[in-house]
């Protein structure tokens, strides 16, 4: 019996299957941009201490959740956030400071690239991103937005 085509026909199944994750399942688009945060050419990734330590000091850091309202009750967020999801930033992007420096932040840096780069063709400098996930792993508080649990 010939078992060359059924193998071919499984490994190319394993190819474009899409993986499994404990994440809930998301628009085409975002579960994209969980892979690799975007190619960012005016801003850096935020390192979750550094970051703390300058918000405790005083710092006047703009944060920016693009995450869905949802992934906020799910998984929290960073004290005194802002949440406009990556859907809508192109069209609220005027409601950015541009006198800030601005930390853009989702689960785990894809969307948040995404929307640095957004911002800095928008005239924004001073600009950070990544995940809220780094965020908690290195034990840092994240608080949950008004009105939920």
């Amino acid at each position: 019996m010939n078992y060359r085509f059924p193998v071919v026909l499984l490994f190319t199944a394993l190819l474009v299957a899409p993986g499994c994750s404990s994440e809930p399942a998301e628009e085409p688009a975002a579960e994209a941009a969980h892979q690799e945060p975007a190619e960012v050419t005016e801003a850096k990734e935020f390192d979750p201490a550094a970051l703390k330590a300058r918000i405790d000091a005083g710092e006047n850091v703009y944060l920016l959740d693009v995450r869905r309202p949802e992934e906020l009750i799910e998984h929290g967020a960073i004290e005194g956030y802002v949440n406009i999801p990556i859907d809508e930033l192109e069209g609220r992007v005027s409601e950015i400071p541009k006198d800030r420096k601005v930390v853009v932040y989702c689960m785990r840096g894809g969307r948040a690239g995404r929307g640095a780069e957004l911002l800095a063709k928008n005239g924004h400098t001073g600009l950070e991103f990544g995940g809220i996930t780094e965020w908690k792993e290195a034990g840092l508080p994240v608080v949950q937005p008004e009105g939920s649990k």
